[in-house]
């Protein structure tokens, strides 16, 4: 008993200098509260590696920067486990992003990953914008993390985030109704995005979904499509079609007006086209005026701008949840933050997505 008043006299400076009364606290608090504040201590000023664009011109360095100051009550300091780097990613590196277009170097390009909370073992998603991670840890706001399962995997759930997001966000916020028993095209079924939606889709219960793609051997090795439809000019959509209620757009251009102007409408309702992305590189959309006004077509587009940030967070729990048991519907490669720059532009060439792991 005389050895536990000892400690105790020991421990409640500690506990007043913490601003914690001593009777709220149990042993296991402390150590838990010990074990994390220890972990902040004894590092050096600039002790951690991270990447970061120090020149527009060029792919991103590995750099030494300063270490991440302790984390307010607010936040948890995490260690990054993985980081995906999707086309948007390049894009704010290369300040090609709007994103991207007021920043300043040096400059993290990334948007979401995947933190290891070292002190309890819980593994976080990190939504978009949250913080810079491409480094070897980052405070994080507790309100932008979403608890992963123990069988989710890092490098999948990173690896997916940004492209399942994409259709994730369009049919739960933008279509109206969603998507549950409709048919949905998706445009641009074989880029990364396109492979993804069609998952997503089906985890959302659309009856039926239908890819479109220019090439005939790459539409092929898309899986999970009710239907495939080869891009040609002029389109030729099969009868067995049927009416389409969704469009997700992936492309853009000349071959969505030329859908929009083939498609059968189910009578009663509207052909809800969303405009999700230009990989065919047109800024601008001409529709005929016959067109809009003899089908009722709805049109929208879906993105940072049309999807608010309180339908994102909203949605977020969902979308990993999905994600996180989904498989992969393309190669993924993995490289250590300490290679960034060299694979950096690897991905095109390679037809794979890039995870930049610790």
């Amino acid at each position: 008993m005389n050895q536990f008043r000892q400690a105790q006299g020991l421990i409640k400076p500690i506990i007043r200098y913490n601003n914690i009364r001593p009777s709220t606290i149990s042993a296991s608090n402390f150590q838990h509260s010990f074990q994390r504040k220890a972990a902040f201590h004894h590092r050096p000023a600039l002790a951690m590696k991270a990447v970061r664009v120090v020149s527009w011109d060029s792919a991103p360095e590995y750099i030494e920067v300063p270490d991440p100051a302790a984390p307010s009550p607010a936040q948890l300091q995490l260690k990054i486990l993985a980081v995906g780097i999707p086309r948007v990613v390049r894009g704010r590196a290369a300040r090609e992003h709007p994103t991207a277009f007021k920043a300043e170097l040096p400059y993290d390009p990334s948007l979401d990953g995947v933190g290891l909370d070292e002190a309890t073992g819980d593994r976080y998603f990190i939504t978009a914008f949250a913080a810079p991670l491409l480094a070897e840890r980052a405070n994080v706001d507790r309100k932008q993390l979403v608890k992963l399962g123990s069988a989710a995997d890092p490098v999948t759930v990173a690896a997916l985030a940004n492209p399942a997001s994409s259709s994730w966000l369009a049919l739960r916020c933008r279509a109206i109704g969603g998507c549950e028993g409709r048919t949905v095209v998706i445009l641009g079924a074989t880029s990364a995005s396109g492979r993804v939606a069609v998952a997503v889709a089906h985890s959302l219960a659309a009856a039926r979904v239908v890819g479109l793609s220019r090439s005939e051997d790459t539409l092929a090795t898309v899986e999970g499509l009710d239907e495939r439809v080869v891009l040609t000019d002029p389109l030729v959509l099969p009868p067995n079609i049927g009416p389409i209620d969704i469009v997700l757009d992936y492309v853009g251009g000349p071959a969505a007006v030329d859908l929009l102007q083939k498609a059968e409408v189910r009578p009663g309702e509207n052909l809800q086209y969303i405009q999700v992305g230009g990989l065919a590189g047109h800024e601008n959309h001409v529709l005929p005026a016959r067109l809009i006004n003899l089908k009722p077509i709805r049109i929208m587009g879906s993105g940072a701008g049309s999807v608010s940030r309180d339908e994102m967070q909203r949605e977020t729990p969902g979308l990993v949840s999905a994600i996180a048991s989904m498989k992969k519907p393309f190669d993924v490669f993995t490289a250590p933050l300490a290679e960034a720059h060299t694979v950096w532009n690897l991905e095109d060439s390679e037809g794979k997505r890039l995870v930049l792991v610790p």
